[in-house]
């Protein structure tokens, strides 16, 4: 027992396994939430319409992480270095997202009538732009105001308002009578982003209190802005753009059939992902003061992700029998497809754990560097693998992209560390 109540103690009195204990907790309950929400929403509208939506909402995806032009990335940053910056870096970040996300809004109408003008419709376009380029992003700035305070169960909290938000929309989508579509859906999904976003942002004014500060943008916040941006783009596209290659190359049905083994895999790697968002605020700090603090964080980090990974392979092995059985027969092959995506987790735990360790050693350069020549790389291999080789295509294309950037990034890493720069 001496163990035990050892290592009990030690949680109690670590703020950083606290933080990661509350922000896997709420993974957890964010993973429950869009596990359910894909369940019921494929079974309604079938692998067509759903791998329709897929697509149009991954080409949303990507351009919303411009929205905010990098501003909540800075907030968090300057907060866990100067806390007395937050009520300033806060306004700077609301007033930021608010504004791109409106101009994005209309970028995203012009490229969705250029791109899917045979399959959808601007009610369509408007119902999925709204969330991902104005909802989404407003949550997402008000996690980070609650993490730059290494608040990580609000964070957390903040991150799981618009996955339960869509599955209330799919429940009440569920008990309207008539044939579903997935035009008809879309409404309730936008009501409930624009729910999520406004709750949100009320949550950070009643509990982190911000002061009243003028909306002013500096020179130096603007640079720094436009970097975090470019790389949240050049990261977000290997996870969004990728459903909108398959459904541009390999059709909607392949599109629908991927994105849910694709779910289930991305959900299966969230626990280790949270992990290293929760170290976000100390490796800051560590590079800010350079005074190695906890020289065991990284190594501690790497072996959390390398242990998930290889449980989450396992995980993905046996809940792909259960995909055809909960989503409907129309998606047989997703079980397939998703042992072939088993080793993903493990590839992406790494990846997006370098990417932070880049990204707080003053590295952003390299990291947005490694992201888009990624994209680069999965477009390519998009265009060689489909829709030559069926489902096992996007497989190709998303494995073989993912492995090298693990290999780039750490390869970056392990040179700075060998020149005697020490990245946490």
């Amino acid at each position: 027992m001496k163990p035990l109540s050892g290592l009990i103690a030690r949680w109690r009195h670590s703020v950083l396994a606290r933080n990661a204990s509350l922000a896997v907790a709420w993974q957890g309950l964010r993973v429950a939430g869009q596990a359910l929400w894909m369940i019921v929403l494929a079974r309604q509208v079938g692998p067509s319409s759903y791998g329709l939506f897929a697509g149009m909402a991954g080409l949303a995806t990507a351009l919303g992480t411009l929205t905010g032009f990098g501003f909540g990335v800075l907030m968090l940053q300057d907060t866990s270095r100067a806390p007395e910056r937050f009520a300033a870096t806060w306004k700077n970040a609301l007033g930021m997202a608010l504004l791109t996300g409106a101009g994005l809004l209309l970028v995203f109408i012009g490229a969705a009538f250029a791109l899917f003008h045979r399959e959808g419709t601007l009610a369509m376009y408007v119902a999925i732009g709204i969330p991902e380029l104005l909802c989404v992003p407003l949550t997402i700035v008000s996690s980070y105001a609650f993490q730059a305070h290494e608040r990580m169960g609000w964070a957390g909290a903040l991150f799981s308002l618009v996955p339960l938000g869509n599955l209330a929309a799919v429940a009440a989508f569920s008990c309207m009578p008539g044939a579903a579509s997935i035009g008809a859906y879309l409404p309730f999904h936008a009501a409930s982003s624009i729910l999520a976003a406004l709750t949100a942002v009320m949550l950070v004014r009643r509990k982190l209190a911000p002061a009243p500060e003028r909306f002013a943008l500096q020179p130096r916040d603007v640079r720094e802005g436009a970097a975090f941006s470019l790389m949240r783009l050049a990261d977000t596209g290997m996870t969004s753009l990728d459903k909108t290659l398959v459904l541009q190359l390999a059709g909607s049905e392949i599109a629908g059939i991927y994105g849910s083994a694709y779910r289930l895999v991305a959900v299966l790697a969230m626990p280790a992902t949270a992990v290293g968002a929760a170290a976000l605020p100390r490796l800051f700090r560590a590079d800010l003061e350079q005074s190695g603090s906890n020289p065991h964080l990284l190594r501690t980090l790497i072996g959390v992700n390398v242990a998930w990974g290889v449980l989450a392979a396992f995980g993905a092995f046996a809940a792909a029998y259960l995909l055809p059985l909960l989503l409907g027969p129309g998606f047989a092959g997703a079980t397939r497809l998703a042992w072939w995506l088993a080793p993903w987790p493990l590839l992406y735990g790494l990846y997006t754990l370098g990417c932070n360790v880049l990204l707080t050693s003053q590295r952003r350069h390299l990291r947005t560097g490694v992201q888009a020549l990624g994209m680069g790389v999965m477009a390519v291999a998009a265009v060689l693998t489909m829709p030559r080789f069926g489902l096992a295509g996007p497989a190709a294309m998303l494995l073989s992209t993912q492995a090298l950037l693990v290999l780039l990034v750490w390869g970056l890493i392990w040179r700075q560390r060998r020149r005697g720069v020490s990245p946490a």
